[in-house]
């Protein structure tokens, strides 16, 4: 008698993780979650993760919710970290930002994106332009040391409201130490002006609340980074508000900026950001 094979089961597609710390930058705003990385999960910087919640109280071990966020934390480091914003009446960020350690969170086993530096070709300076909780896609990227053996420069802009809504300010000026020379970091707020306090390297013109669509407009932008915005040598990436990115992948194609396409490298990668 010859006996049926045994039924293959499916591995799930996710894995239950824990929440090692919570960080609020922004009370019921801005918030980062660091979770437990399961064994074998790996992920190029500026790739993103779906992360998943349960709102069925009849099956709390079965998320039904998911939404995609970047990985913040380096590739190599031992946790996994995100970067969120709560949406008002979400039916997703709001218990998000309601964990607390040693509660659960699912984790799907894949990743997805493509805002990764292999969309582009080496070249002299790599600009990352970001509003919001889009300067998740980047930081990654600062925490990994091969980012700054292909460029010469780094430049990060980062483009918020107001001043409290900096989240990794201190990390980011630890970097600037760390990559004297290197990386250059340019916050703006749109709501309120910086303060010689916070930006001691700024003039104080460039304190004044500014849009990043009106510093590129104007030239502002390359005159307070101290670069110029060349399409034979720098990479853009944008992240952010889809109007942002919108907007400025606009003015940056009247300068000769464009995606890559099959087989040919661009020097402009774009995501929306939310």
């Amino acid at each position: 008698m010859t006996q049926a094979p045994a039924a293959t089961v499916a591995p799930a597609r996710y894995t239950k993780q824990t929440v090692l710390n919570q960080t609020v930058w922004v009370k019921d705003k801005l918030f980062s979650l660091t979770l437990t990385r399961p064994p074998g999960f790996s992920f190029i910087p500026g790739q993103f993760a779906r992360l998943g919640l349960s709102t069925d109280h009849a099956s709390p071990d079965v998320p039904n919710e998911w939404r995609a966020y970047s990985m913040v934390s380096a590739p190599e480091a031992n946790e996994l970290e995100f970067f969120s914003v709560v949406v008002p009446d979400g039916q997703f960020s709001p218990p998000l930002a309601r964990l607390r350690v040693g509660d659960a969170l699912w984790l799907n086993k894949n990743v997805f994106g493509f805002l990764t530096l292999e969309a582009f070709a080496d070249g002299q300076d790599l600009w990352l332009l970001a509003t919001g909780t889009g300067l998740s896609a980047y930081l990654s990227m600062l925490r990994d040391p091969a980012t700054f053996k292909r460029f010469k420069h780094v430049i990060v802009v980062h483009g918020v409201r107001h001043v409290s809504e900096l989240a990794y300010r201190d990390q980011l000026l630890s970097l600037l130490d760390r990559h004297a020379g290197k990386l250059r970091y340019l916050p703006v707020t749109t709501q309120e002006a910086l303060t010689q306090d916070l930006s001691p390297t700024l003039s104080a013109r460039a304190l004044a609340p500014a849009r990043l669509t009106t510093l590129l407009s104007s030239g502002e932008l390359e005159q307070r980074v101290g670069l110029p915005l060349d399409p034979l040598g720098s990479r853009v990436m944008l992240c952010g508000n889809p109007a942002m990115v919108t907007d400025m992948r606009a003015l940056l194609a009247q300068r000769g900026f464009a995606a890559g396409r099959r087989g040919v490298a661009g020097n402009l990668a774009v995501e929306n950001y939310w």
